[in-house]
């Protein structure tokens, strides 16, 4: 038996392990005796690792172990340091206090090196879990980091130390020789701020990538002979653990600290990552330089099995190095995929292929381009220049000229190009703002460093971001990530230039762009300008009133002397005409050339002046006489007999001539009739497109040879951009050219295009071409499977089955009908169309990723049937539509998901007299068995998911047009109760909302919450505008007075409190509730507030002076109160509230009317009669009613719809 256990330090247990271990693996070899040196610390005694231990393999497995070293070397094992050695001498090179920290956390069992390998592996998961759950960034070191990626990366390097296989037999230095005890304290330790976790992570991922490094040097050098070369490498070595080590004790020694002190530092300070990065580049080259030396004092023998050691550790080095590359390889792959889900509008992007490059002369516009730019460069600038001015007057041109400034800047100054964006009306994706934030955000990710990888989050959290309301695109994908952001101070001034703000189509869109811009002064982590142009339009006016005058710059075109503009013209037409003149005398064949002064100063003077202040009749004229189609000369003559003709407009001076010239092309009557025709179709057609279509699209779509377009387009190349490329898009150079051809000035000319007539022919020429043999059909891209997702489906398989005119024509057949003012009808051209390829229009649809435009399109056509006001006319058609309304509003989710859907699972489920069941279509013979379905549609429209807790409340906008829910969830949402889309999701309470309300004009909504309190948002924007505090409990009611100046609030604390909702002011605090206050409302006069409490009371009060008019006791609890016409009598979720009686009645007599429809127990009302009841899972305290429409929260989370027309019947 063995005597007394000693207890042994960890070195000592490391050694005996090590030479017992030694012995059983290899029983040949020699034990090899160690001398050792005595340090001054209680490091005294050294790792004995055996230097005849079999080489560990390389870092990456499956790696062959590095070759024995020769037998024919003479070198005895014992000239040669063992790993014990170089552990000893790395050990002696720290600080005594570097080794204090260090020496509890070696661990000298290698049963515990792996135990303790698997806890770090844990806890780095669990720390990737962590940051994964609170989407965590930061800028350290000069480096952008994602958490979540960083702890992906050391679970990564964790793995591949786990990888080396049995670390017992193996016996490697870099495993042993490494603080795994203090690694597993450090991955394991607490870090709830965002800063420490950020430090702890990177610096334990750097750490790791160097120990491999550092493993794949100690296997080459045991490889090696005892030479001089030899020990100069292993001393570089040396210095590289040295500085590993020293990295790691910095962190373990403010571990150990006490707690309350590591509460506030990081374990490593950007200064720490700065010195280890340059300490180990340092190290690191001269570690590369020493390993190249160590083969040229070697025998060839020796230096043969030298280069294959050399090999072995660059290919070790690369593979760990590729390791390293291919995490942020990866994070960028997976960052540039998510933002492919992300749409965008590529021409309206600065320099696009699309969009002509036409910027200022260099000798125009050099005051206004100066002032620009240095507001520009300024580092205090104000954040926001509006440069307005009106039609023609060179806004875009203007901004093209600081856009391709801005980016030749980006390459050597600190000032670049973040994003543009150029609105054109007419253009659909350019004159709408539904990607307009998307389409910035691709932009700005290729200039602001660190933001692709917080996009690339947001859109993996929330894939149908574009769908969403401005206010949330704009907080998800502009707000919120930059101000994550942590960049320095001296980054880049990244300006985003937006043009022709006006021709976006929606005017609520551009107040809210301007509302929301207005908060760039709250985002300093980068410095972010916005230029904007536009026309003075009045909602854009009204925009900049509201903002801060310290945000914005304003400068006023009209405002610059007219001499100066007048001036800037004329050096313009004079480089043009110069241009001119240089072309015309060098294609002359014959006759005399041009002058060197022609046209002459006269002449330049008058363009000038004809034109001033518009710099496009400038460039229209140049362009119309300098057409090669044309003589010069006499396109200069026929310029000035208009010029001479006076009183008529600028506007008819510019493109009069340039349509004159038609009739020149034909001399008899009869070919000029045609030639107008064709005029009319095809250059009427381009101007009224919703989207414009290249030469050879529109030769499909108008059903006319490729040819006679190019024919009648060849004289207005002054007018239109006109591509060499048949399959680009024709466009007009300037809006205004479009406006005159459709305006009154020339409705009794030729050229006259009638704006309805064109859209009702190319409504009739868009059904035509769906309704053809090359048009619509089931199944056109060839989808495998009935389920199978769109996504699976390529785009060029997309963009092959539906060519550019199908595609216009399934998405602006209705914008047509609609411009036509089309008055639709029974077995009509739309009629015939929808009932045979309704579910094709669909489909395709879904494909092009459109579907959720369908319920818009819809409620068009319905709106196109009272326009005849022959009601028998259309009865097939309103009840088709109707049908395919609820179709669509059923079965819109599984149809963007997978579009076969319709043809099956739509089908199938519809009810049994659904028309568009029984007309569009058969549900597929692979279905054996059908269930039983309703006969009609339900009551129910549709459910709207998102909540995740249950709805406490519900509100209507009071125009019907936004329906809001409150919920346990902690959230406010806004839907569309139209198509069922989330608009908003308003988020900031910490706790449950109880209650929403709308102001009257639906400028605010204010919501109350257990939080205690209630928060007022602008629910165009889905900012927080006021944040009101004073309840002392949860607030449960919140109701504004009719002319929104009076905001009154319930509570848990058993007061009701009314606010200033401009200052957030409290104004009066009516008290006398003894318990909760339940509910509160305003008579619609305003002049009393109601207010029911769980006292069993409900009070009068006077909102201007806070006293009690009149008390109702011993009354049932009342969950919600709200007014009618008359002051004495109040709706309740219990009944009908008489004031003067102190009465509860379940009847509707009392209402003195037979037209307010309301809620009352299980059913609902219309006056005194019961319309419709309402089934046990529909019936729920919380609602609201608005246009024909009861809006029902479930205890779920879903949202209900139910809607009643006006006949009482159901819809």
């Amino acid at each position: 038996m063995s005597g007394p256990s000693t207890k042994l330090g960890w070195r000592q247990r490391l050694r005996a392990h090590f030479k017992s271990n030694s012995r059983a693996s290899s029983s040949s070899a020699n034990t090899v005796p160690t001398t050792t040196t005595q340090p001054s610390s209680s490091l005294s005694t050294q790792f004995a690792l055996s230097s005849n231990l079999r080489p560990s393999a390389p870092v990456s497995s499956g790696s062959p172990a590095t070759s024995p070293t020769p037998s024919s070397r003479k070198q005895s094992s014992s000239d040669l340091p063992t790993n014990e050695d170089i552990l000893s001498r790395t050990l002696q090179r720290l600080s005594n206090e570097e080794r204090a920290t260090l020496e509890h956390q070696f661990l000298s069992n290698l049963q515990d090196v792996d135990v303790a390998l698997d806890d770090a592996l844990t806890a780095a998961k669990e720390k990737q879990r962590c940051c994964v759950e609170k989407k965590w960034t930061f800028t350290f070191g000069g480096r952008f980091i994602t958490l979540k990626d960083e702890a992906k990366k050391i679970v990564g390097w964790l793995d591949r130390f786990k990888a080396v296989g049995d670390i017992a037999s193996n016996a490697d230095p870099v495993h042993v020789g490494l603080p795994w005890a203090g690694i597993r304290l450090l991955l394991e330790a607490a870090t709830s701020e965002r800063d420490q976790m950020a430090a702890l992570l990177a610096g334990c991922e750097t750490s790791l990538y160097m120990a491999n490094r550092l493993k794949a040097y100690m296997d080459f050098l045991r490889t090696l002979p005892a030479t001089l070369t030899r020990t100069n490498f292993e001393t570089a070595v040396i210095e590289l653990y040295v500085h590993i080590l020293r990295f790691l004790a910095r962190a373990i020694a403010v571990y150990q600290d006490s707690t309350i002190h590591r509460a506030f530092m990081a374990f490593w300070t950007t200064s720490d990552f700065q010195s280890f990065d340059t300490d180990c580049d340092r190290t690191g080259l001269q570690v590369e330089i020493e390993a190249n030396n160590c083969d040229r004092t070697l025998s060839a023998q020796d230096r043969a099995h030298a280069i294959r050691g050399r090999q072995e550790l660059e290919k070790v080095l690369k593979e760990v190095e590729q390791y390293h590359k291919m995490q942020g390889s990866l994070d960028r792959i997976e960052a540039k995929i998510d933002l492919a889900k992300l749409p965008y509008v590529a021409g309206a992007i600065f320099n696009s292929y699309q969009e002509a490059y036409v910027t200022c002369h260099p000798n125009t516009r050099v005051d206004l381009l100066q002032q620009i730019q240095s507001w520009a460069q300024q580092p205090y600038s104000k954040n926001i220049f509006w440069l307005n001015g009106d039609a023609g007057t060179g806004k875009s041109t203007i901004s093209r000229t600081l856009a391709g400034w801005l980016t030749d800047q980006g390459r050597v100054e600190a000032i670049d190009l973040g994003a543009s964006f150029f609105f054109k009306r007419g253009e659909a994706d350019r004159g709408s703002a539904m990607k307009f934030f998307p389409t910035l955000v691709h932009q700005l990710v290729l200039k602001i460093p660190g933001l692709k990888i917080l996009i690339a989050e947001v859109i993996d959290s929330d894939p149908l971001l574009y769908d969403k309301s401005l206010g949330e695109q704009f907080d998800k994908l502009i707000y919120a990530p930059l101000k994550q952001l942590n960049l320095t101070r001296n980054s880049s001034i990244i300006v985003v230039v937006v043009d022709a703000l006006d021709e976006c189509e929606k005017e609520e869109d551009i107040k809210a762009i301007l509302q929301l811009w207005s908060r760039l002064p709250q985002i300093t982590t980068v410095n972010i300008r916005l230029f904007l142009t536009s026309r003075p339009e009045l909602p854009i006016r009204l925009g900049f009133k509201d903002m801060s005058a310290d945000t914005h710059q304003d400068l006023l075109l009209r405002e610059i002397p007219l001499t100066t503009v007048q001036r800037d013209i004329w050096v313009f037409l004079k480089d043009e005409f110069s241009r001119i003149r240089r072309w015309y005398n060098a294609e002359l064949r014959s006759g005399t050339p041009l002058h060197d002064e022609w046209p002459g100063d006269t002449v330049l003077q008058t363009f000038a002046e004809m034109a001033v202040p518009l710099f496009i009749v400038g460039a229209t004229i140049c362009r119309f006489i300098g057409d090669p189609d044309w003589d010069a000369t006499e396109q200069l003559e026929t310029l000035l007999n208009f010029q001479r003709i006076g009183q008529i407009s600028q506007m008819e001076q510019t493109y009069l001539p340039v349509l004159k010239q038609l009739s020149r092309s034909s001399s008899d009557q009869h070919g000029q009739e045609r030639l107008y025709a064709e005029f009319r179709m095809i250059v009427g057609s381009i101007v009224v497109l919703a989207s414009p279509l290249s030469m050879s699209s529109l030769a499909v779509l108008l059903d006319i040879r490729q040819q006679t377009i190019a024919t009648r387009l060849r004289s207005l190349h002054s007018v239109l951009h006109i591509p060499a490329d048949p399959e680009q898009p024709i466009r007009t150079l300037h809006l205004s050219f479009g406006e005159f051809l459709l305006s009154n000035k020339l409705h009794d000319e030729p050229f006259g295009v009638d704006g309805p007539a064109t859209h009702q022919m190319l409504l009739s020429r868009c059904l035509q071409l769906l309704s053809g043999p090359d048009g619509l059909r089931e199944n056109m891209c060839g989808i495998e499977y009935p389920g199978q997702p769109r996504q699976e489906v390529s785009s060029t398989r997309i963009q092959k089955r539906f060519p550019p005119p199908i595609q216009y024509a399934c998405r602006y057949w209705v914008n047509h009908a609609q411009s036509g003012m089309v008055q639709i009808h029974d077995n009509d051209e739309v009629h015939a169309f929808l009932r045979k390829h309704l579910l094709h229009w669909l489909e395709a649809l879904s494909l092009m990723d459109a579907v959720a435009e369908v319920i818009g399109y819809l409620t068009i056509l319905q709106s196109l049937l009272t326009l005849s006001g022959r009601s028998n006319d259309s009865t097939q058609i309103s009840a088709f539509l109707e049908d395919a309304r609820r179709f669509v509003l059923a079965n819109r989710y599984i149809a963007d998901i997978a579009p076969l859907q319709l043809y099956s699972s739509a089908l199938l489920f519809a009810p049994q007299t659904s028309i568009v069941r029984n007309t569009c279509g058969q549900i597929p013979r692979w279905i054996r068995r059908c269930p039983i379905t309703p006969k009609t549609w339900g009551h129910e429209l549709q459910k709207l998911e998102g909540h995740t807790d249950g709805v406490n409340a519900v509100a209507f906008s009071q125009d019907g047009l936004v329906l809001a829910s409150a919920s346990h969830d902690k959230t406010v949402r806004l839907w569309n109760p139209t198509t069922g889309q989330e608009v908003q999701k308003l988020e900031g309470h910490t706790d449950g909302v109880n209650a929403v309300a709308f102001s009257q004009d639906g400028s605010l909504l204010a919501s109350a919450s257990d939080d205690q309190t209630v928060r007022l948002w602008n629910p165009t924007t889905g900012q927080v505008v006021q944040k009101l505090e004073g309840h002392t409990d949860g607030v449960n009611a919140v109701a504004f007075s009719q002319n929104g100046l009076v905001l009154a609030s319930a509570s848990d604390d058993q007061t009701v409190r009314l606010w200033n909702p401009t200052t957030g002011q409290v104004v009066q605090k009516p008290e006398g509730h003894t318990h909760v206050v339940r509910a509160v409302a305003f008579s619609q006069d305003g002049l009393l507030l109601a207010s029911a409490s769980y006292d069993k009371t409900v009070r009068l009060w006077n909102p201007t002076t806070g006293q009690e008019i009149k008390r109702l006791e011993n009354m049932p609890d009342f969950e919600t109160i709200s007014p009618t016409h008359d002051n004495m009598i109040w709706f309740t979720h219990r009944g009908i509230l008489n004031i003067d009686e102190g009465s509860l009645s379940a009847q509707a007599s009392q209402l003195g009317s037979d037209h307010s429809m309301i809620l009352m127990h299980e059913w609902i009302r219309l006056g005194t009669r019961k319309l419709l009841w309402l089934p046990q899972e529909y019936r729920s305290d919380v609602t609201s009613f608005r246009n024909n429409t009861f809006g029902i929260g479930r205890p779920s989370g879903q949202v209900a719809f139910i809607e009643l027309d006006d006949s009482w019947g159901m819809v």
